[in-house]
């Protein structure tokens, strides 16, 4: 007689087997998820730490070069009228700029050197990654959120006076990050290596690749910075202001209340400093107005007026005719050098002299003298002998 099988007792039999076999995977497998419910948690962050002192490489520093920059000759509020009388600050600050360029620009070769070195020891270090049996098998790391290996840099252009001066200042900034960070690629190469590295078993081949690539864009930022420093800041940032920026042409805009004008009651000799001993630089005639920017240090008044047409400035004498505006606004500005032979100090040595042909003499003068009364091309009118 056949004896017939206890189902419910055969059935608990087998459950209890799979449970059994289902235990011992999950605890194979609980060294490649979860090793703190696996083996426990102290013993999770043991292998951990064991894995990551092992395998983490040393990633390159990123270089910060201390930069001072003074205080910008502008203001963003007032706009291009604020650069009235500040040719000479403004000149101070973009030598002081191209200083620092300069500074910033003699660590590039430097920092290539390093980057190159940087590269040959991220290879060799990946070569020498030991293999782990914690992670034998990739099991999911996520993405990298360390961003991309190579960044652009968008950049605009405004020839508007004053946002061309904040962005030249913007530029020598971005200019001397640049070179700092040269190296950057790598040391995200280097970044990206490592987080990989705490979920998977080392792949060498594909670790290559990312330090390939990081170079790759390390040569771009490289060669980009010797193109960014000729085009953006010796072409189209110091060099081009310097040749367009013309303070006399400002007054055009500019609310009145801002200005501080001269207009010439007489024929006036412009001098290079603040007194008739002074070498003459330009002759105004009666009635002409010119803007001041800026006044002698001691009595008797001269000013200093802008040569329209042009970025030359020059005195005349407050004698000549009358000062109007925003005076007590102007800078007190120290004379130049006296390099000129001693002449008499008086108004009659400021007005043209009509004794002789020459071209510092006034119309009338210049006709009597047998002299052509013309205009220059920078605008001044003097007497063609």
């Amino acid at each position: 007689m056949k004896r017939k099988l206890d189902f419910p007792n055969h059935r608990n039999l087998i459950i209890g087997l799979l449970l059994i076999l289902l235990l011992n995977s999950c605890e194979q497998l609980g060294q490649y998820i979860d090793l703190p419910y696996a083996k426990g948690p102290e013993a999770g962050k043991e292998i951990l730490g064991e894995i990551s002192s092992l395998q983490y490489l040393s990633c390159p520093s990123i270089p910060n070069t201390n930069r001072r920059i003074s205080l910008v000759p502008y203001n963003e509020e007032v706009g291009d009228c604020a650069l009235i009388g500040k040719s000479e600050e403004i000149e101070a600050w973009l030598t002081e700029l191209e200083g620092i360029t300069e500074s910033c620009r003699a660590n590039r070769e430097p920092n290539w050197a390093n980057t190159l070195a940087t590269r040959d020891n991220l290879d060799a270090k990946v070569d020498e990654l030991i293999s782990s049996d914690v992670f034998n098998s990739y099991i999911g790391c996520g993405s990298y959120g360390g961003g991309s290996l190579g960044e652009d840099i968008d950049l605009t252009q405004n020839d508007h006076y004053t946002d061309w001066l904040k962005r030249i200042g913007e530029d020598v900034e971005e200019y001397c990050t640049m070179i700092d960070e040269i190296v950057k690629p790598l040391w995200k190469a280097c970044d990206m290596i490592n987080f990989f590295q705490v979920c998977q078993a080392p792949n060498p081949e594909q670790y290559h690749l990312y330090v390939e690539s990081g170079m790759n864009a390390a040569q771009i930022n490289y060669d980009y910075t010797e193109n960014f420093y000729t085009t953006n800041l010796q072409i189209d940032g110091w060099g081009n202001f310097r040749n367009e920026f013309n303070e006399s042409s400002l007054a055009i805009d500019c609310p009145r209340e801002q200005q501080a004008t001269f207009t010439f009651s007489m024929n006036a000799f412009c001098r290079f400093g603040p007194s008739s001993k002074y070498e003459k630089v330009a002759t105004f005639l009666e009635l002409q107005s010119v803007q001041i920017n800026g006044r002698s240090q001691s009595e008797p008044r001269w000013w200093r007026v802008l040569i329209p047409g042009t970025n030359e400035q020059c005195w005349v004498a407050d004698s000549t005719g009358l000062a109007a505006g925003d005076l007590e606004g102007l800078k007190f500005v120290k004379a130049p050098p006296l390099v000129i032979s001693p002449v008499n100090d008086d108004q009659e040595k400021d007005q043209p002299e009509a004794n002789s042909c020459s071209k510092d003499l006034s119309q009338r003068a210049c006709t009597a003298a047998g002299g052509t009364w013309t205009q220059s091309s920078a605008g001044p009118y003097y007497c063609d002998c």
